[in-house]
């Protein structure tokens, strides 16, 4: 009986060392790759082109700037 405790304590052990690695590493992609957008953002009669990255403003420009 002792035997097969073992082993499932074994195998949830090394499933949660790779439920670990696999956070780190989606974390690691998440900061060092670039998710680069654009939108479009109308204020009154100004339309702006904004570029952002994983969700935050990095710039903006009027539309204008950019015909």
């Amino acid at each position: 009986m002792m035997g097969g405790l073992d082993k499932v304590k074994t195998i949830l052990i090394v499933m949660l060392a790779v439920l670990m690695g696999l956070n780190i590493y989606g974390r690691w992609h998440t900061a060092t790759h670039p998710d680069y957008g654009m939108t479009t953002v109308k204020t009154g009669d100004v339309t702006w082109v904004c570029l952002t990255d994983h969700g935050t403003y990095i710039g903006c420009n009027t539309v204008e700037a950019y015909k």
